[in-house]
């Protein structure tokens, strides 16, 4: 027995030689193949020269890189090239790399072929907004090779994950976004395979409520943990109950088909006044900023009375802020709601129609938040009695400021367009949206106030993109009935016409801060165009929830897309 050592730090040549590997039990190491410094901190050291053995007990720490090993006690065997870490009793083995935390009971690992087994594993990563955590039997670890050799996952499976990352494969698993102890929602699968940073591929997961098993997922399911991703975990096949003032009331189901690098999305209906209805989408991803597209959908419009298929394709670019946009549509059923009240519904044809904008970036007017964009079309507008050709370009100009004080928050919002027609008058349309809004409360009551103004001049030879002045209130309140139940209340006044144009109204039930769900009754005291429509949302994803039923609402409370995570930065000084 050649050393043993209290309360410090060691730091040995077996030490190295045996760590440069070890220090990888955790998925997701950035390595670089140089033989980086290896740090072994414990209560006490003790190696032995006769048999190669090394071992340290009381508040182990391993530190290499980026990457901290937490146990109470670690044997390293330099004949064997194996490592084995165990806790104490009421205690885990922590391995932490960056964002990633894994912890167990006990974890082997060869240092060699770079594949080991944690027991007890539990673990979390970054996924969306929040996180999601998984809780498994066994943990297996191999290099990316060895993992597809195992069958463990595809050659697309593994598109984008650098070829020395380590892969984990757990059995028996639970997976949520919900750190409860009695989750509210949960995936439970017999096989599990994660890979750090990218995506955790679940094989036919049962979906629980609670303790109660609502379905089982005919599908491997894919949950992204990459940022750029914003899909749900949960978002799955649901029996639909429908209704709408336009088809009657409906049954149907929806849900995904999702693998590594895309989905299906397919929805089918039974109307009572319109018969059946089907959507089919399918998005596939080509790389990391461009996704190609495709949409087939038998469905009703209620202008034309018609239900006809409706094909559309494209493809979407995402990278840095910037967003751009190329698609296709063939009788596309357009409704766009133009004022409170006042919904515009017609047949339309893009072919094609390409748009572009920029990053938000900090405007010099009002303290504000702005971004500019392009587009250009070619339209088949089809009209009552004729259909017209046309093409459109466009630019736009996009402010939003919000000031907080010390009871409430003002915000503004403006948007900017101008189109020029290629039209043998040569018209040309401006348009300026602005809304002047205040978030305030009062006692347990959320209160919401927000003018609405337009102005327009110009004109459009097309009807879809034809709009007029508008003047509008619209208020909103709040009510909190308890910890996690409340009742919304929306009105939309149109000033011009001096008249109550729609209420929505809204019933959520919290569960924690894990998920959400909304039931929206939407009246339209001016058209008719009533709906209701329910909600499913998971807290760590709230820009994708499972829906039934809902139509896009115009919000004038909303924060504009992509600005809301730069706000939230700001606000906490992250």
């Amino acid at each position: 027995m050649a050393a043993a050592r209290k309360n410090g730090v060691v730091c040995v040549v077996l030490c190295l030689l045996l760590l440069q590997e070890v220090c990888c039990p955790f998925p997701g190491e950035a390595r670089d193949g140089g033989e980086d410094a290896v740090f072994l901190d414990a209560e006490k050291v003790i190696f032995e020269q006769e048999t190669g053995l090394a071992v340290a007990e009381g508040n182990v720490r391993v530190r290499r890189d980026a990457l901290r090993v937490f146990a109470h006690r670690v044997e390293m065997d330099s004949a064997e090239q194996v490592m084995t870490a165990t806790s104490a009793p009421g205690k885990k083995v922590t391995l932490i790399q960056g964002e990633r935390i894994l912890t167990g009971d006990s974890l082997r690992y060869d240092m060699v072929s770079r594949e080991g087994v944690l027991s007890g594993a539990v673990g979390s990563s970054p996924a969306g907004d929040g996180r999601v955590f998984l809780r498994g039997k066994t943990m297996e670890v191999a290099p990316l090779e060895t993992a597809r050799g195992k069958g463990w996952l595809s050659s697309k499976g593994s598109r984008g994950v650098p070829e020395d990352e380590l892969v984990g494969k757990l059995s028996d698993v639970s997976l949520t976004t919900c750190n409860e102890r009695v989750p509210h929602y949960r995936l439970v699968s017999r096989s599990v395979v994660y890979v750090p940073g990218k995506r955790i591929i679940a094989k036919n997961p049962k979906v629980y409520i609670g303790e109660h098993l609502l379905f089982t997922y005919p599908f491997d399911y894919v949950v992204p943990l990459d940022p750029k991703e914003r899909r749900a975990l949960l978002a799955s096949f649901f029996p639909l109950v429908l209704s709408d003032s336009d088809k009657g009331q409906g049954v149907g189901i929806g849900g995904p088909y999702v693998w590594d690098t895309g989905k299906a999305l397919l929805n089918v209906a039974w109307w009572s006044d319109t018969g059946w209805e089907g959507k089919v989408t399918v998005e596939q991803r080509l790389s990391d900023s461009l996704t190609v597209w495709g949409t087939v959908e038998h469905t009703f419009e209620k202008a034309s009375g018609e239900k006809l298929y409706r094909p559309s394709w494209g493809l979407l670019h995402a990278a840095n802020g910037w967003n751009a946009s190329l698609r296709w549509t063939q009788r596309e059923a357009v409704s766009i709601q133009k004022k409170a009240g006042e919904t515009y519904r017609g047949v339309l044809w893009r072919e094609p129609e390409f748009s572009l904008l920029g990053p938000w970036g900090r405007a010099p007017l009002l303290n504000a938040y702005g971004r500019v964009g392009v587009s250009w079309g070619e339209y088949e507008d089809v009209q009552p009695n004729s259909s017209l050709d046309v093409r459109r370009l466009g630019a736009e100009v996009h402010l939003y400021s919000e000031e907080r004080l010390d009871s409430y928050k003002t915000f503004i919002k403006g948007e900017y367009r101008r189109f020029w027609y290629d039209d043998p008058d040569s018209l040309e349309q401006e348009i300026l949206d602005t809304v002047f809004g205040v978030r305030y409360s009062w006692g347990k009551v959320d209160l919401a106030t927000a003018y609405v103004r337009r102005w327009v001049s110009g004109e459009t030879p097309m009807l879809w993109d034809y709009y007029r002045d508008r003047e509008d209130l619209y208020q909103k309140a709040v009510f909190h009935l308890g910890k996690n139940l409340s009742f919304a209340v929306r009105g939309g006044y149109d000033l011009v016409e001096s008249r109550l144009a729609e209420m929505v109204y809204t019933v959520a039930l919290k569960g924690g801060e894990c998920t959400r769900w909304e039931l929206t009754y939407r009246n339209d005291r001016v058209e008719g165009d009533d709906w209701v429509g329910l909600a499913f949302f998971i807290t760590a994803f709230p820009d994708t929830p499972v829906s039934f039923g809902r139509r896009e609402l115009y919000d004038p409370f909303s924060v504009p897309e992509g600005l809301s995570e730069i706000l939230r930065k700001e606000e906490t000084g992250e």
